[in-house]
C-alpha cells in the first residue's frame, strides 16, 4: 500500500519551477556540425552508455509496482537507454516480488539494510549496478520510517568494499553537500545521484500520509542546480549522476553542461507511461534522445565533454 500511496502522491505533485530555471545554455546562432556529428555517448562508474539519460529508480513491489516495472524495462530494451529499477526492499520480504524484480539491470536498495542482504540481493537480482540509496529525511517523516541511523555509514561502507559491481550512492530529493560527496570518494564509491530539490519531494509525499504533519520539513536540502555546483570540483575523482525534477531534453544537457555524466529521469516518465503507456513513452524518449543531439549542435558541442561549463546563470 505505501508503495501504490508514493506512486499516486508523486503523480498528483506537480513540478513547474525549479534550480535548473535559473540557467542558460549557451547558444550560437552558426552551428559547426551536423546531426550525423554528435556523440551523445557518455561513460558511468567506467561503463559505456549510449545516451547520457535513463529512467531513475521509481517502484517496485506489489502487483500494479511490479507491472511498472516490466513495463520499463521493454521501453529500455526498445529505445537503448538504461533502466535503474525502484527499491528491492519488498522483494527482501515477498517471494513474488523477488521473483517480478527486474533481473540484469541493476538494484536498489537502503542504507539501513544489512551489508549481507543487500549483498545476497545483488547475486539474485543478477545486477550490474547498486544504487544505495540514503533519505533520512524522509524516513524521519514517513509514518513508519527507519530511525537507525546510527548504523548507515557502516553499512555504506561494508558494501562499498564487498560489492562485486559498482555502488552509486544515492540521495533521494533532497540533494548532496560536500561532505557526503567527499565521504563517497573517501570509500572509493564509483558515482554519486545527488537527486536535489526540484522533483519528487518524499517529505511533502509522506506527510501526506499522516496525520500529525511536518511541513517544515519539506523545504530542508539542496536543489538539483545547488548540488551539480557543490559537485562540480569533484567531478574528475568521482562520476556526477544529476536527477531531480528533469523535465525535459533541455534540463538534460543543463545538467551535462554543469558536471554530470549521466542524468536521471523518474516523475515525467511514469506520468507517460500511466497515462499514454508504453508506445508513447517509446516515441517520447526516441525524442529526446534527438532533441538532446539538436541541443548540443547549438551548444556547438560534439560530445558530452564538449558541453562542459557551455552554460550560464541568469536572473530567475
Amino acid at each position: 500500500m505505501r508503495k501504490k500511496d508514493h506512486i499516486r502522491l508523486a503523480l498528483a505533485d506537480k513540478t513547474k519551477v525549479t534550480s535548473l530555471d535559473s540557467y542558460a545554455i549557451d547558444y550560437n546562432s552558426i552551428p559547426l556540425f551536423g546531426l550525423d556529428d554528435v556523440d551523445t555517448s557518455t561513460s558511468v562508474c567506467g561503463d559505456h552508455w549510449e545516451f547520457p539519460f535513463f529512467i531513475n529508480a521509481i517502484t517496485a513491489g506489489g502487483e500494479d509496482c511490479n507491472k511498472i516495472n516490466q513495463d520499463f524495462m521493454e521501453v529500455s530494451e526498445k529505445c537503448g537507454i538504461k533502466f535503474f529499477p525502484g527499491s528491492y526492499s519488498p522483494a527482501l520480504k515477498n517471494k513474488e516480488d523477488e521473483e517480478a524484480y527486474p533481473k540484469g539491470y541493476s538494484v536498489n536498495l537502503g542504507l539501513d539494510k544489512d551489508p549481507k542482504l543487500v549483498l545476497e540481493a545483488i547475486e539474485k537480482s543478477q545486477a550490474k549496478y547498486i544504487q544505495l540509496h540514503t533519505n533520512p529525511l524522509q524516513e524521519i517523516v514517513m509514518p513508519e520510517g527507519d530511525h537507525n541511523f546510527e548504523s548507515w555509514y557502516a553499512n555504506l561502507k561494508e558494501v562499498s568494499s564487498k560489492s562485486p559491481i559498482p555502488v552509486i550512492l544515492k540521495e533521494t530529493g533532497f540533494g548532496m553537500n560536500e561532505a557526503t560527496i567527499k565521504l563517497a570518494i573517501d570509500l572509493n564509491i564509483p558515482a554519486v545521484d545527488i537527486s536535489g530539490m526540484g522533483g519528487t519531494n518524499f517529505a511533502r509525499i509522506e506527510n501526506g500520509r499522516r496525520t500529525d504533519k511536518s511541513t517544515y520539513l519539506e523545504g530542508i536540502g539542496y536543489t538539483t542546480a545547488e548540488s551539480l555546483e557543490i559537485a562540480y570540483s569533484y567531478k574528475d575523482k568521482i562520476d556526477i549522476i544529476a536527477s531531480g525534477g528533469i523535465r525535459n531534453p533541455l534540463d538534460v544537457v543543463k545538467c551535462l553542461a554543469l558536471g554530470a555524466k549521466a542524468v536521471g529521469v523518474s516523475k515525467i516518465f511514469l506520468e507517460i507511461l500511466v497515462s499514454k503507456g508504453k508506445d508513447a513513452l517509446i516515441q517520447e524518449i526516441e525524442k529526446w534522445k534527438k532533441e538532446v543531439k539538436f541541443l548540443m549542435i547549438l551548444m556547438n558541442a560534439k560530445t558530452i565533454a564538449e558541453l562542459d561549463k557551455k552554460i550560464r546563470k541568469i536572473e530567475f
